[in-house]
């Protein structure tokens, strides 16, 4: 209750500026005619068969805490993003009750279409794209193996970053707590060019946190007329960072700021690239053809700690350089005079990654304070690579105006292979056939309110990736053969079938001034070989089934862009369904997460904003004997505008809230906890122009 009384003492003095409704008698939007792209081709959100969410620019930019790409999604409904770093820099989200616990991604992430999730892992590096540079995230939940095939398990992110409607020029500076400076800045040039570019620097919350990164990308067209667009697009990226590592809850109550004994070596430089070719052509009668091509390159440098147990780890370092080419094809063909459409498609994938590890450091705490951090022998080293191929139909059935019916399905084959130096190649490959049927029903259209409900029943996969097959780092062992692999190339991949149903619906409370946007969604996955890292044997292995279940909640009360709030509710149910664990909740996953936000204007030039967020009902093992302190924090922003520039001013934590998103038991088998304590109350300030 205080922090809510809090949150209203801070947004509601503008209370005045809510009771001023423009005298207008016309609708301030057409009701349901979001476009989307997050279904492979363009759709209308209210008509789409699965959880659709959009925010826009203009949603995003008044919020607190807007850090990264990953904040963007502490406002989907579905999301319940963790930190491991203390500021927010390495979000790992949990989404619909998958997590990767940080070695895995559920999630396939677009720019503008193109892919980002690195090679190895599936990984995102959530920094690279400015918050300038967006202009909208899109986001389509649950299972869309049927368009995307391997990893969309989760679901997908598109994060369009151009506008060809509009031309200008953004520039931000920021800083703050903890030395921490940011500069970014987004560019258009009407139709033709974009380009955007972002300076991260910061000393980080605790001790050997030190970050900097910086990024640059742009698109522009090489050809574009009627009929025929040629669009060319790159993006770089290099960071080095310090990894301070999990605490006991000891070390917690001490100083949460105070680094790991085991990983004052810790650090990382990671340089990466990727360029891409569009192709988009319109045929007669309403055809397109799509096209791209992308090719990613990726090297990283890193000491890594593995904690053993509370009172013995073991370090090594890595080095990692991996290539990828990604082909995709697509075309989208109009059906009954355009009533209908057919999509076809294929996606190809070739990539490989050379990886060694080099011997640092093994034993008590002690030992890693006087080590310099220079690598030794190599310990092991090989090559691995992957190539993927798949084909995708989907045909979009309209036979009346409030009625739509889909059905689709996707064919994968993955190869792997991998040869370690001096050992023999081993390889594996796996197929996987993913349906999918769905309806959308309109239930109401009038002037001042749209709805629609729709279902659907699909199939999901995602294969083991490249990491989790094939890293050979060596944990040492007392006990032949004296050092085990984290890996394990036997991994299956994990199948799901889901099914589940949802509305959206928008409302004119008000004419021409208040839109109420609501959304909800119930799902039910059952999931059979789920992938998971088990700490009693130290490796990546196969759960015999689990159930993923949930509801996602949302809602958007907006006031002609002067005043709004926004509100999602997540419940994630995921429990094991065999196995010594039957009926349990999966470990780190929260069962509870909640995220309210309001923007209200005081005056013309000054506005106040404020998110709450609380995560709950966390189990630190799969036993369920050690849970997760619940967390509630507060976070509110101040912005004075005049003309062109914006000046604001942050209170991040505004409650000075002690917690951890996230955390483990001590893997030795003591009931030591391992856990990653989040900043205390910091502060942020800075300009922003648009030119």
């Amino acid at each position: 209750m205080k922090t809510a009384t809090l949150l209203m003492a801070l947004v509601l003095p503008a209370g005045s500026a809510l009771g001023q409704v423009p005298d207008t008698t016309e609708a301030t939007r057409t009701l349901g005619e979001l476009v989307v792209t997050a279904e492979r081709s363009e759709t209308l959100k209210a008509t789409s068969t699965g959880a659709v969410s959009v925010l826009r620019a203009e949603d995003l930019h008044p919020m607190p805490g807007m850090t990264n790409l990953a904040d963007v999604l502490r406002f989907m409904p579905g999301f319940a993003p963790l930190h491991i770093d203390g500021l927010g820099y390495d979000p790992q989200p949990v989404v619909r009750g998958f997590y990767g616990g940080g070695e895995a991604e559920y999630v396939i992430v677009l720019l503008n279409g193109q892919p980002l999730n690195v090679f190895e892992t599936g990984l995102v590096n959530w920094n690279q794209i400015p918050m300038e540079a967006v202009e909208s995230v899109e986001v389509l939940r649950g299972g869309a193996s049927s368009l995307y095939g391997d990893a969309a398990i989760g679901g997908i992110v598109n994060v369009r970053t151009s506008d060809e409607h509009q031309s200008g020029t953004r520039v931000s500076l920021t800083g703050g707590s903890f030395g921490s400076i940011r500069g970014g800045v987004a560019t258009q040039l009407k139709r033709w060019l974009s380009g955007f570019g972002n300076v991260d620097r910061t000393a980080g919350y605790r001790d050997h946190a030190n970050r900097f990164s910086a990024s640059a990308g742009f698109s522009g067209d090489l050809i574009r007329k009627e009929r025929l667009e040629l669009t060319f697009a790159g993006l770089g990226h290099s960071r080095r960072y310090d990894v301070p590592g999990p605490l006991t809850q000891d070390q917690v109550r001490h100083s949460p700021s105070q680094v790991s004994p085991f990983h004052v070596l810790d650090h990382a430089e990671e340089r990466a690239g990727q360029a891409s070719l569009r192709a988009r052509w319109t045929l007669p009668r309403g055809m397109t053809l799509d096209g791209s091509l992308t090719g990613a390159m990726r090297q990283l440098d890193m000491i890594r700690t593995l904690p053993l147990s509370a009172e013995f780890a073991d370090a090594k370092q890595r080095d990692l350089q991996a290539a990828r080419l990604f082909f995709t094809g697509q075309m989208v063909l109009p059906v009954r005079a355009g009533k209908d459409r057919l999509t076809v498609g294929t996606d190809l994938q070739s990539g490989r990654m050379d990886n060694a590890w080099y011997e640092v450091v093994t034993g008590p705490a002690s030992v890693f304070a006087d080590h310099s951090g220079d690598p030794g022998s190599v310990s092991t080293e090989g090559s691995a690579s992957r190539q993927a191929l798949a084909a995708y139909a989907q045909y979009d059935w309209i036979p009346a105006s409030a009625l739509k019916l889909t059905a689709g399905a996707r064919l994968d084959r993955i190869g792997d292979d991998y040869t370690p130096s001096g050992g023999e190649r081993s390889s594996a490959s796996h197929r996987a056939f993913s349906p999918k049927v769905g309806l959308n029903v309109r239930y109401r259209s009038t002037a001042h309110q749209v709805g629609n409900w729709y279902a659907n029943v699909s199939r999901s996969f995602k294969a083991a990736t490249l990491d989790q097959l094939y890293d050979q780092r060596l944990i040492p062992v007392p006990f032949p053969p004296y050092g085990i692999s984290i890996s394990n190339d036997e991994l299956k991949p994990q199948r799901g079938t889901s099914i589940e149903t949802g509305l959206y619906h928008q409302a004119v409370l008000a004419e021409g001034s208040l839109v109420l946007d609501l959304s909800a969604s119930a799902y039910q996955m059952d999931m059979k070989d789920e992938l998971d890292f088990q700490f009693d044997t130290f490796s990546y292995a196969n759960i015999a089934r689990s159930r993923h279940r949930g509801v996602e909640l949302g809602a958007k009360l907006d006031m002609q862009r002067r005043a709004g709030l926004m509100l999602n509710y997540t419940l994630q149910d995921v429990t094991y369904r065999a196995g010594s664990y039957e009926g349990n909740y999966v470990k780190a996953v929260p069962r509870h997460y909640v995220n309210l936000s309001m923007h209200v204007p005081v005056t013309p030039e000054l506005a106040t904003s404020a998110t709450v967020r609380t995560a709950r009902g966390v189990w630190l093992d799969d036993a369920n004997l050690t849970p997760l302190d619940a967390y509630t924090t507060v976070d509110v922003r101040l912005a004075y505008a005049v003309g062109r520039v914006s000046l604001d001013f942050e209170v991040l934590n505004l409650m000075d809230s002690k917690y951890s998103t996230t955390g483990y038991l001590d893997p030795g088998g003591s009931e030591t906890q391992f856990l990653y304590p989040a900043s205390r109350r910091f502060f942020r300030a800075g300009m922003r122009l648009t030119l």
